[in-house]
């Protein structure tokens, strides 16, 4: 049987290979992708043209956003002032149709009250003879 110790050691000897595997098959990976670098110039993209590309396509975007935003808002104002005319043109007709049917109903009103007054009265007379 082994000892505590014994255990311990091997557990970190084989830590320690691990660690050592690892560290090794990075190494040989940025190695090789250096390599590969060095050899195709190529294939890195310039920095300061992708930030170029970047900011030129974000103002492309931006402008089209502002023209969509000033397009609804040109679209929005003119429906507002085509609604107000409307508004305009329709209140006085609208007035004087109101008027003109409160005048009817009032003049209604009067003659329905005159006419039952008239029955009431009647009514009353004929109640009044025996």
């Amino acid at each position: 049987m082994t000892s505590p110790n014994d255990q311990f050691t091997d557990i970190a000897n084989r830590s320690q290979e691990a660690v050592t595997a690892a560290v090794r098959t990075w190494t040989d990976t940025v190695q090789g992708f250096a390599g590969t670098l060095s050899t195709s110039q190529s294939q890195v993209p310039d920095l300061s043209s992708v930030v170029e590309q970047y900011f030129d396509f974000a103002e492309k975007a931006l402008a089209n956003h502002r023209e969509l935003a000033q397009q609804w808002a040109s679209a929005a104002a003119k429906a507002s002032e085509a609604v107000t005319q409307q508004a305009q043109h329709a209140t006085p007709p609208i007035a004087e149709h109101t008027a003109t049917g409160t005048e009817a109903v009032v003049d209604n009103a009067a003659a329905t009250t005159r006419a039952a007054g008239d029955e009431t009265a009647s009514t009353l007379r004929a109640a009044r003879t025996p």
